[in-house]
């Protein structure tokens, strides 16, 4: 047996495996990876497959709940080493990675894609719904068959493709004794463009193209983070279009009355845009509320409910349209508590005179009568400084003060007081004795409070005997709510007058003073309601309402309310927004530590009606109102595509940008820097060819949306062109002898990394092949026989692939 040296042209390669990246833990996927084992790769360097292999599952976490791996290897046919579903330790998996032997065969890509399709991303062996699909193609040659259609039919059931283009090594082994010697027979390139017709796009993601096996060290961490990028964007669509919107939790009612329910829940723990709450009456014909919250409220005071009535509440997160299941709880307003006493209410104040008629026209034993009657009503308050201070004035002719307001602090004092003041006799006039009230007996000297509800119940029997309907409305100007009683004789028209409205709560007449004791119920139930509803009135009135509303942070969905705090008793604030005109009530609640408020999922352009009021223990202060118009809506296109590339031009796809778009402007130039171009197209333009390019050039490209307000965001990306790829010319024979010939030519343009040369008899017989440098134009051809034609061809090998051949003819001399 003989041996031949290799040419010295020829250096041998080796991988080294380097420590890798690691995808994040969330990054779950079905990887499978579909090698090429064809003869073209040689046995030696599909090791070097297999190790690059490893290093890439490392960058994962191996579980049957993780990350799956599977391998199918193909050449003239396509067999599955191992599926999805075999192996989910990583020490395991990888040691199977070692043990694939390798195949040997044609290189049929199209078929092996198709057989993924049907055999491998399936439930029968291992792929899993709801998790993110990756298929890695490793190949090292031009597919044999179709790959398009198959390709495209792999990317549709929502498997990310990459591809990876190795040298193509033909290898051949000869042995002497203890040599092992390796000869190169070929080298040549996977074909670029069929490899992004394989790849997902972008294609500068997902096509690898190496010019020898020591490249794959090179480009090892990028194929890695490109991988595990595509699983995380993967896992974010799956999550955003199918994850079920979790419900809050913890429904409470607390602080509930007769028309209101305060209730507090903890949050969903989902992305959302709000709750919806519902208030259901469990009784025919009542009314539902329903009511739309923000996603950061968490408690809110729902009003104007129905008495003694069953509600069943609601609560639903919400992710726009969607709604969680809801929680529910199951609560009863109180009943209306109907006060015939006010000592009960709770914190009741007020200054109450009785304006006694003290004319002739009463007599001694009616008088005694109208004391009893009197007394039976101060029962009916709890006599305090801070609570209800009672005054005695008796007129007829002329007023006179039988005690003030700050006279007697217990109503024992009070009831021995009206027992025994004397009955004085004279005119009456009704109109005197109320200006002396206004000016005389609600005074602060007197014992008058201020922010107190002020009530005078007149008692009388007769006609007055001067003017009246003047004094009796200056006293109601000074917030004195008057009640009239009349006995026997008195004119109801003229009670009418004096009293405050409505008359049929605030007159009462009775046929004779025997008759006090019928209206006794109802004259105090009404004055109890009245300065209860007082209360309510003054304690409003001290609710400090929020100040200075501002607008800010303005976006095409959302808006930022801010405002200057309320007062320091403030429990809390509500914001409510609608569509200025028309739309439906939304509702914000913020604690009172809160002094602003982001409001989301706005409509863009609207212009929104926005209300801040402070909440505080019995009732809401004021509203502060103000009104703010989102802008219009401005975003960047998505998911830019490069595609057709050459060596001077490719194409520029994109998806466009959400809202009214005027125009799109791309902008492009080198990544080693030059010139900033720059290009416009019509607002209906998805994508657009940029020219004049540097061949073999990365650039980087922009594509930006204008709007009428401005630009939106960039869509930036990456895009090469194709480098130059040529023919050598002027194929030259030169220095003939019997076994030798001199090969010439002109170089190719390009950057051109070797030069391939066969040579084959015409006449029939073994071909033979040789590389030399790229920088080499010629080479002398040995060891041919004699008076023999050759067939010879040379053609220029680049890091995409080889070029077109220059062909020629040769003869050895006899």
């Amino acid at each position: 047996m003989s041996w031949k040296r290799p040419p010295d042209e020829i250096v041998g390669y080796r991988i080294t495996v380097v420590p890798t990246n690691e995808c994040s833990i969330s990054a779950m996927t079905d990887l499978v990876f579909l090698v090429d084992g064809s003869w073209s790769v040689g046995r030696n360097n599909f090791r070097y497959i297999l190790d690059f292999m490893v290093a890439l599952v490392s960058a994962f976490d191996i579980g049957e709940e993780k990350t799956r791996v599977g391998v199918v290897q193909y050449s003239s046919d396509t067999r599955t080493e191992f599926n999805l579903n075999q192996y989910f330790r990583r020490s395991d998996l990888l040691d199977a990675i070692k043990r694939i032997p390798y195949k040997g065969g044609n290189t049929m890509t199209g078929e092996a894609i198709d057989y993924l399709v049907k055999n491998t991303f399936t439930e029968s062996a291992g792929a899993r719904k709801g998790f993110p699909k990756v298929a890695i193609v490793i190949t090292d040659g031009k597919a044999q068959d179709e790959v398009e259609i198959p390709a495209r039919e792999l990317r549709n059931i929502g498997v990310e493709v990459f591809s990876l283009a190795l040298p193509r090594y033909i290898l051949c082994i000869y042995e002497y004794i203890h040599w092992c010697l390796y000869c190169l027979l070929g080298i040549k390139a996977a074909d670029a463009k069929e490899l992004k017709l394989i790849a997902s796009q972008p294609s500068l993601k997902h096509v690898f193209n190496v010019a020898n096996f020591d490249g794959i060290v090179d480009i090892q961490n990028e194929i890695i983070l490109q991988v595990c990028s595509g699983v995380d964007e993967q896992l974010g669509e799956l999550v955003s279009g199918e994850e079920v919107v979790e419900p809050p939790s913890n429904l409470v009612a607390t602080q509930i009355s007769s028309k209101s329910v305060r209730i507090t829940w903890d949050p969903s723990a989902s992305q959302i845009t709000g709750y919806r709450v519902q208030f259901i009456p469990m009784i025919a014909g009542g009314k539902q509320h329903v009511l739309s919250v923000g996603p950061q409220t968490t408690a809110l005071n729902v009003k104007d409910l129905s008495p003694d009535t069953e509600y069943q509440i609601n609560v639903y997160a919400m992710r726009g349209l969607t709604p969680s299941e809801p929680i529910t709880i199951m609560e009863k307003t109180q009943q209306v508590k109907v006060q015939v006493e006010c000592s009960r209410g709770v914190d009741v104040k007020a200054d109450v005179v009785f304006l006694v008629d003290g004319s002739y026209s009463i007599g001694i034993a009616n008088f005694v009568k109208v004391r009893a009657f009197l007394e039976v009503l101060v029962k009916s308050f709890e006599i305090s400084p801070r609570k209800v201070q009672i005054s005695l004035v008796q007129y007829s002719r002329d007023p006179h003060m039988e005690f003030s307001l700050n006279r007697y602090n217990r109503v024992e004092d009070i009831i021995q007081a009206i027992n025994t003041f004397p009955y004085r006799g004279g005119s009456t006039n009704t109109g005197k004795a109320m200006t002396y009230v206004r000016e005389k007996v609600f005074v602060t000297s007197k014992g008058s409070r201020p922010n107190v509800p002020r009530v005078m119940i007149l008692i009388t029997d007769g006609k007055s005997s001067d003017a009246f309907k003047e004094p009796a409305i200056k006293l109601r100007d000074a917030d004195v709510e008057i009640f009239a009683v009349g006995v026997k004789d008195a004119v109801r028209t003229e009670l009418e007058a004096i009293a405050s409205p409505p008359a049929e709560t605030h007159v009462y007449t009775v046929e004779d003073f025997d008759a006090f004791q019928r209206i006794s119920f109802e004259l105090t139930q009404s004055v109890c309601l009245r300065i209860e509803q007082e209360l309510a009135a003054i304690r409003k009135k001290s609710y400090v309402p929020a100040k200075n509303m501002v607008f800010s942070d303005v976006t095409s969905d959302s808006f930022k309310v801010s405002w200057s705090a309320a007062g320091s008793e403030v429990l809390s604030y509500l914001i409510k927004y609608k569509v200025a005109i028309g739309g439906d009530e939304f509702i914000v609640s913020v604690p009172a530590s809160s002094t602003s408020s982001v409001l989301i999922n706005l409509l863009p352009e609207t212009t929104y009606a926005v209300s801040v009021i402070a909440e505080y223990e019995d009732g809401d202060g004021p509203p502060l109102d103000g009104e703010e118009t989102t802008l219009e809506v401005k975003g960047a296109p998505r998911n830019l595509r490069i595609t057709d590339e050459t060596t001077d031009s490719f194409i520029v796809g994109w998806t466009p940008a959400p809202g009214n778009v005027l125009r799109y402007r791309l902008v492009y130039r080198p990544l080693t820097g030059g010139e900033r171009r720059q290009v416009t197209v019509s607002a209906n333009e998805r994508s657009t060819t940029l020219q004049n390019l540097t061949p073999d050039t990365r650039y980087e490209v922009s594509v930006i949306a204008e709007y009428q307000s401005g630009p939106g965001n960039a869509l930036n990306g990456y895009a090469k062109t194709d480098e130059v790829r040529g023919i050598p010319r002027n194929l030259r024979v030169s220095d003939v002898t019997t076994s030798t010939m001199k090969l010439s030519w002109s170089a190719a343009p390009g950057k051109v990394q070797q030069y391939f040369i066969t040579y084959t008899p015409v006449a029939g017989g073994e071909t033979k092949e040789l590389t030399v440098k790229g920088d080499t134009t010629s080479k002398v051809l040995k060891g041919l026989d004699e008076a023999t034609r050759y067939a010879l061809t040379v053609s220029a090998l680049y890091a995409s692939g080889a070029g077109e051949a220059l062909s020629g003819e040769g003869e050895t001399l006899e």
